[in-house]
């Protein structure tokens, strides 16, 4: 059956809880066959199906929705960022690569020592990771100086002033998260126990 959701994911959260089928049938009040054909995708449920799940699950109906949405699988190939639109500021644009992801970037720098990579008109309200594939690199991060290499990784405020040099001719990879996270997890299939545990735990904090 085709749908814009894919209500597995109730295996995951109904484990999570130590329930079965029968059970979540039970607390909602639903029948074995309706709950089943839900999670296995089988119908499409009315929205008062959901709301009856949803309570059994211990969680909002507009949480279930969302974490039933179908993520695909996304593929893009990394170009130079002609669309964007620098600041005047800018340095070193010409020395990245970026695959775009909405709001999320994979950005790839290769450069020469002594180059400057400040490209902060390529920033958005991000968490960045950078992590340092070959050669030695001085992020600067306002006026605070962190010396990388091979292996080496880091995370910060990607809204922050700050700066790549590298020291010596390397390759370093940035990756650019949105902080709302929800915007990752539309982009992607959330099919496993694990991630969905993630998601699960903090829609639990948030109704802590």
């Amino acid at each position: 059956m085709h749908s814009a959701y894919d209500f597995r994911i109730m295996r995951v959260l109904r484990r999570r809880l130590g329930l079965t089928l029968k059970e979540v049938a039970r607390r909602s009040g639903l029948t074995y066959p309706t709950v089943e054909s839900v999670e296995t995708n089988k119908t499409q449920p009315s929205l008062k199906t959901l709301d009856a799940i949803a309570g059994a699950l211990q969680m909002s109906t507009s949480d279930l929705v969302g974490l039933a949405e179908r993520r695909l699988v996304q593929r893009r190939t990394a170009k130079t960022p002609e669309q964007e639109r620098p600041k005047k500021s800018d340095i070193g644009v010409d020395h990245c690569r970026i695959a775009y992801y909405d709001k999320g970037k994979i950005v790839r720098v290769v450069a020469q020592a002594g180059q400057r990579i400040h490209a902060m008109g390529i920033h958005e309200n991000v968490h960045e990771f950078c992590y340092v594939i070959t050669g030695r690199v001085d992020l600067m991060i306002q006026d605070e100086h962190h010396t990388l290499g091979p292996d080496d990784t880091i995370l910060f405020d990607g809204l922050v002033d700050h700066s790549y040099t590298l020291l010596e001719d390397g390759e370093i990879v940035t990756i650019h998260i949105p902080k709302d996270i929800r915007v990752i997890e539309q982009l992607l299939d959330i099919d496993s126990e694990t991630s969905s545990a993630m998601s699960v735990g903090r829609n639990e904090k948030a109704g802590a």
